[in-house]
Parts: structure tokens; sequence; C-alpha cells
């Protein structure tokens, strides 16, 4: 009976760790292996993902197995690599002529050291100015940066003050007005599938910036070039490991020297959430989804099948991992004389007819739902007809102002709205989850000659630059948008207030858009106020986000908010 042995070897192009036995200890592996190799009868090996948790299981189950000089190498290696990004997290002595904070410098060597990996502090914290400054610190020539459209313009003023970077080139679907301080390049598809090879072939240094869906449109124009940095701003939009987005991303950024993902909310709704971006840091180690739920999560058979992950099989090993590849640094550590946030809620009585309209609509919908309970079906299967989605968004529509969907024009909001604004002293900001109240507000503003700027979807990128530089300077006093379009990448802390005419399904969006007026060095408490109709959707949404705190995506907060509702008709 032979001995088994481990090794690490090389199969296409993939490191994995190779355990070589004889086939009574199949079941053994399988089983140390949590379950994540692959038995080859041929030759009597086990293959599997080449995790420092798997090489430590297997050791524990079997004992007496024999370590090859290349599994002891790896493992020098990966242990090196962890002490290495530890220890850049604990220099904060200064390395630049920059004026960064301890922490930031310290996020600088991080970047540097680590070259693959997360950047996770929390919102308002500097993660963008951190970054500008290490692609001086590593000397980056070929910079590509993938960001939201929103915050294009932002960067381009950030590189200018916290680089070097001079050659800054924006890939836009027209050309912006006056001097941007950056190139544009400009057109229809083709055209800027022509500029941005010619930029990337005949620029020795560049920097440039696009938006997630460019990347996705022009990906294979990207995938022919080799860059020193790519950046992925607000990088939680990758985490859908099936969507054409993350694939183009992923893809893209296969080859660079430094990949470097930013952002605030790593993990937003579970901790899988993780894996694509962990996936993109060690594509050795994080090869496949289902291994990485096998060796680091806790799951459960699901109610209506598949497999539902319930948490963590160990905390601290999952952690120990996660310090190899992530430095986050929360507000509170960053900033500790940064003021809380203070709320206010404000519960309003609809109007009559606003009420009237509600109450008939919400009415005919439970009884809907109901009946189709009744007949067997599930709440999850009765929720992917289209027709109930629109419902809810009719019933979330009505409680900002019927008029919206052609009813009467009445809003408690507005009378609501109005009295708030003349109470204020300073500027503020207005979120909705709806472009189409937008108009209500804007007349609204328009009325009481307040000077405010729009932010929403499908906006050029250098008009909501412009927005948010006319907050800051003072020349407009408000700004109203979509929280969708303004909850990421916006500096807008001269606002004293925000007001949530809604709020959104997940909490983390809500949190976001929240922290463009909690950053920076503000010193005094920024004041959020959210409207709400008790009794209504809206209460039953704000219910679900504080009993849940996750919401994992649109689909299960409907879930769980007409669960409420019908909960909430019954003791009526």
């Amino acid at each position: 009976m032979s001995v088994p042995t481990m090794s690490i070897e090389t199969e296409r192009g993939r490191t994995r760790l190779i355990i070589r036995c004889d086939y009574k200890d199949k079941h053994l592996i399988r089983m140390a292996s949590f379950g994540t190799s692959t038995w080859r009868r041929k030759d009597k090996t086990h293959s599997c993902p080449a995790d420092p948790v798997i090489a430590a299981r297997v050791l524990e189950y079997i004992p007496e197995i024999r370590i090859d000089q290349s599994v002891t190498d790896w493992s020098e290696r990966m242990i090196q690599q962890q002490q290495d990004a530890i220890k850049s997290t604990r220099d904060r002595s200064p390395l630049t002529t920059m004026p960064l904070v301890p922490f930031q410098m310290s996020s600088v060597r991080f970047l540097s050291t680590a070259r693959r990996c997360i950047l996770g502090h929390e919102m308002g914290t500097g993660k963008t100015p951190i970054s500008c400054v290490a692609l001086d610190y590593v000397d980056a020539s070929k910079v590509l940066i993938v960001c939201p459209n929103s915050v294009k313009w932002s960067w381009v003023d950030h590189l200018r003050k916290w680089s070097s970077q001079r050659n800054i080139y924006v890939l836009e679907s027209a050309l912006v007005p006056g001097n941007p301080g950056a190139f544009v390049l400009a057109g229809n598809t083709r055209d800027r599938e022509d500029h941005i090879a010619k930029t990337l072939t005949l620029c020795d240094e560049c920097v440039l910036i696009v938006n997630y869906a460019q990347l996705r449109i022009h990906q294979k124009t990207f995938k022919a070039f080799d860059y020193d940095v790519i950046i992925a701003d607000e990088a939680h939009r990758v985490n859908n490991r099936k969507a054409q987005q993350t694939e183009a991303f992923v893809s893209v950024a296969r080859h660079a020297a430094y990949v470097w993902m930013l952002t605030g909310t790593p993990v937003r709704n579970r901790y899988t959430d993780l894996y694509t971006l962990l996936s993109v840091c060690d594509t050795n180690r994080f090869s496949s989804y289902w291994n990485f739920v096998n060796i680091y999560m806790q799951s459960v058979p699901g109610l209506f099948g598949g497999v539902e992950i319930i948490g963590l099989k160990d905390p601290e090993r999952f952690n120990s991992m996660l310090s190899t590849f992530m430095y986050r640094v929360t507000k509170k550590e960053a900033m500790p004389q940064l003021p809380d946030k203070y709320y206010q809620d404000y519960r309003l009585v609809m109007v009559p007819k606003q009420h009237k309209l509600y109450a008939q609509m919400e009415q005919e919908f439970l009884i809907s739902i109901e009946k189709q309970l009744e007949d067997g079906n599930k709440l999850e299967t009765i929720l992917r007809a289209p027709n109930v989605a629109a419902q809810l968004i009719r019933l979330r529509q009505i409680c900002l102002t019927p008029e919206i969907l052609g009813g009467p024009p009445e809003s408690a909001k507005l009378e609501a709205l109005k009295e708030i604004i003349e109470d204020l002293d300073g500027s503020f900001i207005i979120f909705t989850c709806f472009r189409k109240f937008i108009p209500y507000i804007q007349e609204l503003l328009d009325s009481m000659d307040i000077p405010y700027g729009e932010i929403v979807g499908g906006q050029p990128s250098w008009e909501r630059a412009e927005a948010e530089r006319d907050l800051n300077s003072g020349e407009i006093r408000a700004i109203v948008g979509t929280i969708q379009s303004m909850g990421e990448g916006l500096n807008l802390q001269t606002a004293s207030t925000a007001i949530f005419c809604d709020i959104d399904w997940v909490p983390a969006v809500n949190y976001q858009a929240e922290d463009r007026i909690h950053r920076g060095s503000i010193t005094e408490s920024p004041t959020i106020i959210r409207l709400f109709h008790p009794g209504t959707v809206e209460a039953d949404i704000r219910s679900t986000c504080r009993r849940k705190g996750k919401i994992i995506e649109e689909t299960t907060g409907q879930v769980e908010v007409i669960r409420q509702m019908l909960l909430r008709n019954k003791k009526s």
C-alpha cells in the first residue's frame, strides 16, 4: 500500500493541489477537501483548488501523507503574501508629499503590495485619492479606470489633484463642451472602437476612464491590450458572476499587473458577494464558485430548491483568508471626529383623494395575490409575473403623488417637502427612487426660487460633475435626483441635509446615498430626513429593511414586503 502524497502542479494554466492515494482513500480525501476535489481513477489522483485551508484539512485527515517540496514552497509563498499584506496595512508612516492621513498612507502601501486586491473602506474615507496617489507610487504608465458613468469626471478632477497623470482620456458618447480638463473620445460605437485602439496603441503613458457598460460593449478591444493598473470603482457592480458586465471585467482584468477594486460595500447582501472580486485577486485559489461555497460557507437545502447560504463555516479562518486580499477601514476608525448622522422620520398622512386611490389599488392587489395563493401558487412564483412588480411600483408612486399615474394632483409629501425646505438654512439634496417624481420636486423648487441641479440616469457624466461642483461652490443650493444615480461616487458634503422622499429595497443603497453628505471634513451632524406613509407599502419596505438588514435583491425584497402587506391586511 503506497503512502499518499500531496503536491502542487499546473493544470491547463491553473495551479492545483494534487493528492495521489489508493482507491480506499478516495472518499476520505473527498471529505477532507470539502467535496471540491475531482477524482481521476486512471492515475489515482484528486485535483483540488490550491487553497491552504484544503491542504491543512487534508493533513488533519491523513497525518501520514507525504508533503512534496512544491507544497512547502507554495505554502511559504502564501504565508509570505499574507504577512506582507498585513504588514503594509500597519505601516502608516509618510510616503509622499501629498496630504494623506496615516490610514490612507497604509492603504497606498497595501495597493502596491497586494497588487490584485479589494480596497473596502467605507464611503467617504477617500478611496479615490488613495488610488490616485498609488498610481504614482507604483509608477503606472497605462491605466484603465472602470467606474459608474456618474463619476467619470470626478475621477478626472481627482487625478489632476492627487497624481502626476496628465494624459487622461474619457470615453463619451458625445463631445463635452468647454475645456473639460481631459481628452474626450467620442462618437458612435465604431468611432469609439477606433479611438480606444489608437489611444492605447500610440500612448505609452495614459489613463483611460470608461463606465461599466462601455467596458462590456468594447470588451474585445480592451482585452487586446495590457495594463499596468486596472481600477474598478464601486466594484460591487461586478459581484454577479453570471452578468455580462462581470464577465467583461474579469476577462479584461485577467492579465493586468495590478487590479484595485474599490467598494464601500464589499458585502452588500451575503458573503458570496465577495466571490467574483476574490476570483480576480487569485484565479487559482478561487477558480470555482461552488468550491468557494463548499470551503467557506455554511449552507442548507433551500425551501424552494437549490442551496441557501446561512453563514460562515469558520469566521476566523475566513477573515484570515480575507486579510490577504482586502483592506477595510470603517468611517469610525478613519475619522473618529466625524459626527454621527441625525435621522428625522416624518410619518405623513395621505390627503383624502390620494388615500382613497391608494387603498382601492392596494386592496385589489392583495385580493389578487391571496386568490393565487389559495389556488396553490407559491408567493415566489407569483412574483415572477410582470404585473405584480408593476402593481408594487404603482402603489409606491401613489405614495409620492397620484398625478404620476394620471390621478389627482395631490401629494402629502410635496406639501411636507415645502414646509421642510422653508425651515432649512443650508444646502440640501433630495432623493427619490422614481425619475417620474422629479419634475414635481423641480416645480416646487422653482416656485420657491431655489437654484438647483439635477442628477439622473442617462445624463452625460460631465453634467453630473458640473452639478456636483456647482453645489460645492455655492452656485446652487440643492440637487435633486434618483437614489440609483446619486448614490455612488459623489462628494456632496457641503450639503447639510439629505431628504429621502422614498427609499430603496436594499439598505446598503440607502446608506451609500446618505454618505454623499456624511464624509470629508464636516464638523456638524448631517440630517437625514425620510418621508413615509404609515400603513402602506412604504412602511412595509422600511420594516423589512430593518428586520432583515440586508435585502438580497429586489425580488427578495418584494417577497418580504408582500408578506408584510398580507399580514397587515388581515390585522386591519
